[in-house]
């Protein structure tokens, strides 16, 4: 495993977190302002953000936790 899969775990972590988050805030969003439209747009665009955030860290972070589990089980025991 290498750049490329650490790359390509924070790209899916990033849009999954992305929509997870744009959702989550839309609704979050819509329900606390009362203003039509506002209320959900903010929340998407507020939520999208930090979902692609977090999504792109714990992308990274499961691949890394991975490799080194990995690494672990093929290490020769001394």
């Amino acid at each position: 495993m290498g750049e490329d899969s650490d790359t390509k775990a924070q790209q899916a972590g990033g849009t999954a977190g992305t929509i997870a988050g744009a959702l989550s805030g839309a609704r979050l969003l819509g329900g606390l302002v009362p203003v039509p439209f506002v209320g959900p747009v903010v929340g998407a665009v507020v939520g999208g953000v930090i979902g692609s955030e977090v999504g792109r860290r714990l992308g990274k972070a499961l691949v890394d936790g991975g490799n080194t589990f990995v690494q672990t089980l093929t290490s020769s025991s001394s």
